[in-house]
């Protein structure tokens, strides 16, 4: 399970929706529009397997994986800020960064250097803080790799749909928008479904 610590700052803007929608909105219609942003972006990242905004995340899970088998963690990952379990004898221990190695690949992963060391049984007995997301092309320093065109593109169509479609989305789901899954199926990662 996945717990947001530092949540992102918006990639997009109100203005760059509007613009988008070539619409005009009211100061009222503002809030509305940044929680569309907000559930726009919810959807990507839960869609593609990727963070959109960079953020600190936390993993926890019942224990390390069998076989000594990698963590796979949500692309573009930035940094591992620590790997905490708890022993057999329900202690916490923090696993030192030699003991594992980071990949830079898309899904990031962490892999042991020798094998993963005995968790408890308990419920939540592993935590991983890491940092993951996109940036604005706009940062400087750059932190991550800038958030593409194209799922930014994708984002501000989501957008558009939800405002235009708003008592459609409450009475009953809409079709996929085939234009939206085509721009994000190149970005998909695969989660084991």
């Amino acid at each position: 399970m996945f717990k947001l610590i530092t949540g992102p700052d918006e990639l997009l803007t109100a203005d760059e929706a509007a613009e988008f929608m070539r619409a005009e909105f009211s100061s009222s219609e503002e809030s509305l529009i940044e929680t569309l942003i907000t559930a726009a972006r919810q959807m990507c990242e839960d869609y593609l397997f990727r963070k959109i905004g960079v953020q600190t995340v936390e993993l926890r899970d019942r224990g390390f994986p069998v076989n000594n088998a990698p963590i796979s963690l949500p692309a573009p990952l930035i940094s591992v800020t620590s790997i905490k379990y708890l022993d057999g004898n329900n202690v916490e221990q923090t696993l030192d960064s030699s003991e594992y190695v980071v990949s830079d690949s898309e899904p990031g992963f962490i892999t042991p250097v020798n094998s993963w060391p005995e968790t408890s049984d308990a419920g939540d007995s592993l935590r991983i803080v890491f940092v993951t997301g996109y940036s604005d092309p706009g940062e400087s320093p750059m932190q991550s790799e800038a958030l593409p065109k194209t799922i930014k593109i994708a984002m501000l169509m989501q957008i558009a749909d939800m405002y235009e479609n708003r008592e459609a989305q409450v009475e009953k789901p809409l079709t996929a928008n085939q234009t939206l899954v085509n721009l994000l199926a190149p970005y998909r990662l695969e989660m084991g479904i």
